[in-house]
């Protein structure tokens, strides 16, 4: 006896499509008007050499119950008895959307209802399909059906015309304009907002503090441990960048000790390739000053670029100097780099691949790390003991770096420019401090606002923010923000430890008369328990392109 036919699963409903279809002869604009849609029909289906001639029933509302025949081509067969949502682009074209049979034709959107989407709402969804509807020597036109991710109508397809070719599978982020259109950021900046999220999270994971690796090379420096003579090098290049609390008493210190923070690596590295290839960099600097490129070895000679690492060797030995800011120099990120390269030529291949660290308590489920964390969390990690582990001096090593990368991208992503002409300039960096044997460092976050110029001569005075973040032995954590605007100066002092909150209490006097001396306007002065808000920045602009 044969065995009983088992019935497989049912065949998945395929995604609607969109298809163009050519009409035989003009529609009548009254039966359907350009921009409304319909539902129709496939009547009946017949091959036409290339192409699918189809017959269309189509159903409208205000023809009163009556139907219309219409004979179009289709670029792809369509059974007899396939449903149809229709729109008409012209007087001859039609766009045509094929409707699943499990699903119910008001899934399918023509029209965005401005009660569910207000102006300025945001609207997420995936693109399903294109299709090319625009004739030749047209202006390319694409019609697209994306399915609606959240907000009151998820789920739904919606049906949209588009100038830009826009693959299946591509995510929208978009805003509703003031007529119902669509407003979709650029796919450049969207790919570099996403790029830049990833950035975030990733260095968020792998990075820790300067006090680790700081602490192990001062240990190795001073020991009698044998370390290989470049290494040895390598490590003294970067307690040289390592500033005392002396040196930030003064403008000139604290200009040094943030030039020499790693936030300008990328900067200096452009600098150094336009001096070794045009024997100059841009600006002409006098003579004297402290950098003679022509003074390096003959690989690194004017006119020809050496290998990366190289470049690096060659950055991190250059000194720095208040006098000639404008010259690259060393600084932390450019000696942690020459150490990592020379760690790892005394390592087994590979060995940084293995240097992942885990995520920390804050860190465990981050999907993403948003725009102006201020400051960073600390994150230490165990430092070597007197036995040198080179291997945990890599590792450390690259956490650092890590560290410096997540304060950069911070920076990126809260520096943007809008519309109306006015920007926002943020630089976020780590100062790491020196005091007797002990390793510290403090947080710097720089804002900069700039309004829209209301002239062509006439310049505007940008807002000025400064926050600057400690975590001291006696004083606890502490911030301190102070901001600039037209010489009128305002400070606020945070501390989470009442004796620190009331020495700072008895400093505010001293403060005023020194900010006075200066020759600013002292406003509001005021000191608070905790942590203050973190820090403001304005919602990123979108460059848009009107796509419905």
């Amino acid at each position: 006896m044969p065995s009983p036919v088992i019935p497989g699963p049912a065949a998945k409903t395929p995604e609607p499509g969109a298809l163009a279809l050519q009409l035989l002869r003009p529609i009548d604009a009254l039966m359907l008007p350009a921009g409304q849609s319909s539902r129709a029909e496939v009547i009946n289906s017949k091959t036409d050499g290339a192409q699918f001639e189809v017959l269309l029933r189509l159903s409208q509302s205000n023809t009163q119950g009556k139907t219309l025949d219409i004979t179009a081509t289709s670029p792809r067969a369509l059974a007899t008895g396939t449903q149809l949502v229709i729109q008409a682009l012209n007087p001859m074209q039609l766009m045509a959307i094929l409707q699943p049979a499990d699903k119910p034709t008001a899934d399918l959107l023509t029209r965005l209802d401005p009660a569910l989407f207000p102006p300025g709402s945001k609207v997420e969804a995936r693109v399903i399909s294109q299709q090319q509807i625009s004739a030749a020597g047209e202006q390319l036109r694409f019609a697209i059906l994306a399915r609606l991710l959240q907000g009151p109508a998820s789920g739904s397809t919606l049906n949209l015309t588009s100038g830009k070719a826009l693959e299946p599978g591509t995510l929208l982020s978009a805003e509703v304009g003031t007529r119902g259109e669509l407003r979709v950021a650029d796919m450049a900046k969207q790919q570099m907002a996403m790029a830049l999220s990833l950035g975030l999270r990733d260095s968020m994971q792998r990075q820790a503090s300067a006090e680790p690796l700081l602490s192990s090379i001062d240990l190795l420096n001073r020991s009698s441990a044998t370390l290989p003579e470049g290494v040895q090098a390598a490590m003294r290049q970067v307690l040289q960048q390592v500033v005392n609390i002396s040196q930030l008493t003064s403008s000139t210190g604290v200009q040094q000790a943030i030039q020499r923070s790693g936030s300008f690596l990328e900067a200096g590295l452009k600098q150094l390739t336009e001096m070794l290839t045009t024997g100059n960099p841009a600006g002409n600097p006098a003579p004297g000053n402290r950098t003679d490129v022509t003074a390096q070895p003959a690989q690194v000679q004017t006119g020809s670029l050496p290998a990366l690492d190289k470049l690096i060797t060659l950055l991190s030995s250059l000194p720095v100097s208040a006098d000639s800011p404008s010259l690259p120099g060393a600084d932390l990120k450019a000696a942690l780099v020459n150490l990592l390269i020379n760690l790892q030529q005394q390592l087994p291949p590979g060995t940084l691949k293995l240097l992942g660290l885990q995520p920390g308590p804050w860190q465990q489920g981050m999907s993403a790390v948003p725009h102006g964390i201020f400051p960073l969390p600390a994150r230490a990690m165990q430092a070597l003991t007197d036995a040198p582990d080179l291997g945990a001096l890599l590792r450390l090593t690259a956490a650092l770096l890590s560290r410096i990368q997540h304060h950069q991208l911070q920076s990126l992503g809260q520096t943007q420019s809008f519309s109306d002409g006015s920007s926002q300039t943020t630089w976020q960096l780590e100062i790491p401090l020196r005091d007797g044997q002990q390793f510290s460092h403090v947080q710097v976050r720089i804002q900069r606002d700039d309004a829209a110029a209301k002239g062509k001569k006439q310049e505007q005075e940008p807002l000025w923010e400064v926050r600057l973040a400690f975590n001291l032995d006696q004083l606890g954590a502490l911030q301190a923000i102070a901001r600039l605007f037209k010489g009128r100066v305002s400070t606020e002092f945070w501390a989470e430890q009442q004796s620190t909150l009331s020495l700072l209490d008895q400093e505010l006097v001293q403060l005023r008369d020194r900010l006075l001396a200066k020759g600013l306007e002292v406003g509001e002065m005021s000191c608070h328990r905790g942590a203050p808000p973190q820090p403001s920045h304005a919602v990123q602009q979108r460059w848009i392109d009107e796509v419905t």
